[in-house]
């Protein structure tokens, strides 16, 4: 898919669009950070590096720190479908919280402290039915892979340590079974009444 240069006439931020080109009416298309109206900037040397703000399809956010790679997490989010972009702040996840509600969120980090920040954000700046809604992944040491109670006591719907990146595939998709299926009724009951 062609991705299409746009600019924002009022503050210069600059996006790319995955979209075909006869898809793309510029009438409708506004800046997410300043609500000004974006437009093709034509083949100007000087784009620079442009950000990918606008994209389609299920979006996941990571926080790493960790000292070992977070490719194994990446691979498999890859093969979901999933775009990734990371955050180090508390600030660069709300800005991405202003553009996009994202399916899963990954916090790569032994530091208890920012997840708690992160998770206190996302408690007070998302509706509860995105909350609910929102796939989160602690990769630490200090709680065991898997494990219910521990899980739970994490506050996560997946933890996983380090040293079983290796089987990260085979973990997500039995925590994801096992999320899905319990919040499923939770789901078809809130499909019934928004139906109503």
């Amino acid at each position: 898919m062609e991705k299409i240069e746009l600019v924002c006439e009022n503050c210069g931020r600059k996006y790319r669009l995955r979209r075909p080109p006869e898809e793309v009416k510029e009438e409708l298309l506004f800046c997410p950070e300043c609500g000004g109206k974006l437009a093709s900037p034509g083949k100007s040397p000087e784009m620079g590096a442009l950000e990918d703000l606008l994209i389609t399809g299920p979006v996941a956010l990571i926080h790493w720190d960790l000292p070992f790679p977070r490719s194994p997490v990446e691979k498999v989010l890859e093969g979901e479908g999933f775009t990734f972009r990371t955050f180090n702040s508390l600030e660069e996840l709300r800005g991405w919280l202003r553009i996009f509600i994202p399916e899963l969120l990954v916090y790569g980090t032994e530091e208890a402290s920012r997840v708690s920040e992160f998770e206190e954000l996302l408690l007070t700046d998302l509706p509860m039915e995105d909350y609910r809604r929102l796939f989160r992944v602690w990769i630490t040491s200090r709680y065991r892979t898997l494990e219910p109670r521990e899980i739970f006591f994490s506050g996560m719907h997946l933890v996983c340590q380090p040293e079983n990146l290796d089987r990260f595939e085979e973990i997500y998709r039995k925590a994801r079974q096992y999320w899905e299926a319990l919040y499923q009724p939770y789901y078809q009951a809130l499909k019934e009444v928004e139906a109503a």
